[in-house]
C-alpha cells in the first residue's frame, strides 16, 4: 500500500512540475505598439512585418498589437508611455523627440543627402551612425531602448492658399511644424509663421483655418486624407524623413534574451523596409494623388530653397549642440560615396 501511495506521489510531481514547466515555456508576451499615422504608410508596412516575423520566430510566443491613426496618443505622450511601460513599442519620427533627447535635432538637415540612395549607406541599420544614436540613448537613461532608424519617404510641403514654387511665397503663411526648434527655424527662415502642433490635429486646423500649411511625407498626407483639406502640394523634397523603432526598457527586460536577439534580428529588416517603402510609396502615391484625387502638384524652383535652407545646417547643429554628430554624418555621407 505504502509502495503504491508513494508511486502516485511521483507521480503527482511529476504531473505537477511537467505541467509547471510547459505552462513557463508557452507564456505569451502581448505588445502594443503605436504609430501617429494610417496606411498606407512605410511605418505601417514595417508593423506588420514585425507582427507576422516576431509572431513565426517566437512560435507565437510574442504578439504584437498594432495602433495606428494616433490611437495611443501624439508622438510625446507614447514616448512618454514607452518610459512607463504601458506602450510597448513606437515607430515614429525621430525629430519629433527633439525635446526628449536634443542630439535626434541633427537628423532633420534639409536638402542634406544627395539622395535616398546616399541616405540608405549613409542609415546602414549595422552602420556607425545608428549605433552612435542607440549608444545616446543608452547614455540617458530615459527607459527606452533605440532599437533602429531608417527613411519613410521625402517631405514635401502642402497648404490650402495657393500653388508654392519659390520660398518667397511663403513669408506670413500660417504653418504647422512639429514640436522641435529646428523645424522652427526652417521655416522661419523664409518667412512662414509656424505653430508647432501635434500630426493628429493638423487635419482640423487646415479646416478651422488656425494653419493653411504643414509638411509631411506623401504617404503621411496620403493616409490623412489631407487632400481634402490641403490640395496644393509642392515638391520640395527638403527633407528625408529619418524613422526609428522604439522600445521600452520595462519590456525589454520582460523578454526572454532569445526572444530580444528576434527583435534586434528583425529591427534590421524594419530599418530597410522605412527606407524602401518609403521611396516606393513616393513614386506610386504621387501618381495617385495627381490623377485620382486631383491635387495641385507643383515642382519647385528647388536651388532657390537649397540656397535658403542649406546654409543652415551648421546653425542648426549648433543649436542642439551636435556638431560632432553633424561632423560623423558629414564624413559618412563623404565615406560611402567614395
Amino acid at each position: 500500500m505504502k509502495k503504491k501511495l508513494l508511486a502516485l506521489l511521483m507521480l503527482g510531481l511529476f504531473l505537477f512540475f511537467g505541467m509547471s514547466a510547459f505552462a513557463a515555456e508557452k507564456k505569451t508576451f502581448v505588445l502594443r505598439l503605436a504609430t501617429v499615422v494610417n496606411p498606407p504608410h512605410p511605418w505601417h508596412e514595417a508593423a506588420d512585418f514585425l507582427v507576422k516575423e516576431v509572431d513565426k520566430r517566437t512560435n507565437g510566443a510574442v504578439k504584437i498589437r498594432v495602433f495606428g491613426g494616433s490611437q495611443l496618443g501624439s508622438d510625446q505622450s507614447t514616448f512618454e508611455e514607452l518610459r512607463l511601460g504601458t506602450v510597448d513599442l513606437v515607430i515614429g519620427g525621430a525629430t519629433t523627440l527633439v525635446n526628449f533627447l536634443p542630439e535626434l535635432g541633427v537628423l532633420n538637415m534639409p536638402y542634406f543627402y544627395s539622395g535616398v540612395d546616399q541616405f540608405r549607406k549613409v542609415m546602414d541599420p549595422e552602420g556607425p551612425v545608428v549605433r552612435r544614436f542607440q549608444e545616446i540613448y543608452d547614455s540617458k537613461n530615459l527607459g527606452v531602448r533605440l532599437l533602429t532608424l531608417g527613411g519613410g519617404g521625402t517631405r514635401v510641403f502642402s497648404n490650402n492658399l495657393l500653388a508654392v514654387t519659390h520660398p518667397e511665397q511663403l513669408k506670413g503663411v500660417k504653418m504647422r511644424v512639429p514640436n522641435n526648434p529646428e523645424d522652427a527655424r526652417i521655416w522661419n527662415t523664409v518667412g512662414a509663421i509656424v505653430t508647432a502642433m501635434p500630426w493628429g490635429e493638423i487635419y482640423s486646423a487646415l479646416q478651422s483655418g488656425v494653419i493653411n500649411a504643414f509638411e509631411s511625407t506623401l504617404s503621411a498626407y496620403f493616409g490623412s486624407k489631407f487632400y481634402e483639406v490641403a490640395r496644393d502640394m509642392s515638391n520640395t523634397q527638403h527633407i528625408i524623413m529619418v524613422s526609428h523603432l522604439l522600445i521600452s526598457e520595462n519590456t525589454w527586460n520582460k523578454l526572454p534574451a532569445e526572444y530580444r536577439q528576434v527583435l534586434i534580428e528583425l529591427s534590421r529588416e524594419v530599418s530597410r523596409i522605412f527606407t524602401d517603402k518609403g521611396e516606393e510609396f513616393d513614386n506610386k502615391i504621387m501618381i495617385e494623388l495627381r490623377e485620382k484625387y486631383g491635387v495641385n502638384i507643383s515642382e519647385v524652383d528647388k536651388i532657390a530653397f537649397m540656397k535658403v535652407f542649406q546654409p543652415l545646417h551648421d546653425e542648426l547643429a549648433e543649436r542642439g549642440g551636435n556638431q560632432e554628430l553633424l561632423q560623423l554624418l558629414r564624413e559618412r555621407k563623404e565615406a560611402v560615396t567614395q
